[in-house]
């Protein structure tokens, strides 16, 4: 076990007893974690490390703070796509790289830390990120459906509300497959492909609906064979 021992300013300070906590919540877990590990770890007394912060939630939400802007980095590439300039091989190619999947292999390396924090958190931590992450993920998901729907290779409009549901129930579900102990050192294949599944099924859809498309002008039978969604 690596001692830290601390000196300098008090910014300097409380990230290296933020780096400790981390360091002891992944070796005995949230609840077994204590101030006096934390400190001993550290190389302070347990006496001082109260100095900077009042206990184990203050570190764990300062923690999660941080590590949660990683996880919004991600987003930053629903901003600015102009789905009206793409192809519309390239438009369903778009299903292929979605946002929430992409997550997994960005968070590989950092996989046992968010196991931890998500595992742990009350909920207040994530419901910051949550939001955050929905803002953007509906408005993604509302201006890609609409070029579909325009082009026709939709063949349904959906609603803000059902957009919103969708990337909520989304969301969710990654939130739970990262807590879940079976992906506690990285998503496990079985969860990874079941998870892909679910989001590439609806570009066969899409596939089929061009195909049915192309082959007819019957608008009603086109909507009697597929429902995309």
């Amino acid at each position: 076990m690596e001692v830290a021992i601390i000196r300098g300013s008090t910014k300097e300070t409380r990230a290296a007893i933020l780096k400790s906590a981390m360091e002891v919540f992944l070796e005995v877990g949230y609840q077994e974690a204590s101030m006096r590990k934390i400190a001993a770890r550290a190389g302070i007394t347990a006496g001082a490390i109260y100095k900077h912060f009042s206990g184990k939630e203050e570190m764990f939400d300062e923690i999660f703070e941080e590590s949660g802007r990683k996880l919004m980095e991600v987003t930053e590439s629903m901003i600015g796509i102009d789905f009206t300039a793409m192809s519309d091989d390239e438009l369903l190619n778009v299903l292929y790289s979605r946002v929430s999947v992409q997550i997994f292999d960005m968070l590989e390396d950092d996989m046992q830390l968010f196991h931890m924090l998500l595992k742990n958190d009350s909920g207040k931590c994530l419901e910051k990120f949550r939001s955050i992450y929905i803002e953007r993920g509906a408005g993604f998901a509302l201006m890609y459906y609409d070029e579909l729907y325009k082009r026709g290779i939709a063949v349904r409009k959906l609603s803000k509300k059902t957009v919103y549901m969708l990337s909520l129930a989304e969301f969710s579900m990654v939130c739970e497959i990262i807590a879940d102990n079976s992906c506690q050192s990285g998503v496990t294949s079985e969860m990874k492909t079941a998870f892909m599944f679910c989001c590439t099924e609806s570009k066969q859809n899409c596939k089929l609906a061009k195909r049915l498309i192309i082959r007819t002008n019957n608008t009603i039978a086109l909507h009697r064979a597929v429902t995309f969604s």
